[in-house]
């Protein structure tokens, strides 16, 4: 009786388990809305389109996460905005706490949201810090990261430019192959 219980409980659970629980695989389309910008405007990927989209999940206090993101920056600031844009998207942290972030990090390039409740980071399926996801132009899952370390982190820009690169001449080669204008 005990095991038809639990068998029952477990069906259930898994019933109302939300589907978005899981997080999106390499090559499925990119789940759209990543909160509010600092403007108070929503940001959406639809809006990043035909350019490479880092967006990565942080908290204060993560400290990994911490170090990420100036690293984060120093890339977008060298990187043209029409080939790449790194979204960092604060995951619940207090208003207070979140506004102390912003005036720290108020000289950096890259796009900032807040998802001040969490759900859209479990739309990702973000169960851990630092999460970090490469989008291409696309708007595709390219590859996913997630509790790495200093060590990582070059590995990961090293990816993030191998991208780049290869968008970079995709469109040389579309551009080559396209009939001269008349």
């Amino acid at each position: 009786m005990r095991r038809i219980r639990l068998a029952v409980l477990l069906l259930c659970l898994a019933m109302v388990t939300p589907a978005f629980a899981q997080s999106p695989a390499i090559g499925d389309p990119a789940p759209t809305v990543l909160g509010k910008g600092r403007d108070g405007k929503i940001v959406d990927l639809a809006g990043h389109r035909d350019k490479v989209v880092i967006v990565t999940f942080w908290a204060s206090w993560c400290g990994y996460c911490l170090k990420e993101l100036p690293v984060l920056d120093a890339l977008q600031k060298k990187v043209d905005p029409q080939w790449l844009q790194i979204i960092a998207v604060n995951v619940e942290d207090p208003p207070a706490t979140y506004r102390q972030m912003m005036r720290q990090m108020r000289d950096y390039s890259l796009l900032q949201a807040r998802d001040h409740n969490g759900d859209i980071a479990r739309t990702y399926g973000v169960k851990a810090y630092p999460n970090l996801w490469v989008i291409d132009p696309q708007g595709r899952i390219a590859s996913h990261h997630v509790g790495y370390g200093e060590d990582s982190l070059q590995a990961i820009v090293d990816e993030i430019k191998r991208v780049l690169t290869e968008e970079m001449q995709r469109r040389q080669a579309a551009t080559a192959a396209a009939p001269p204008a008349t």
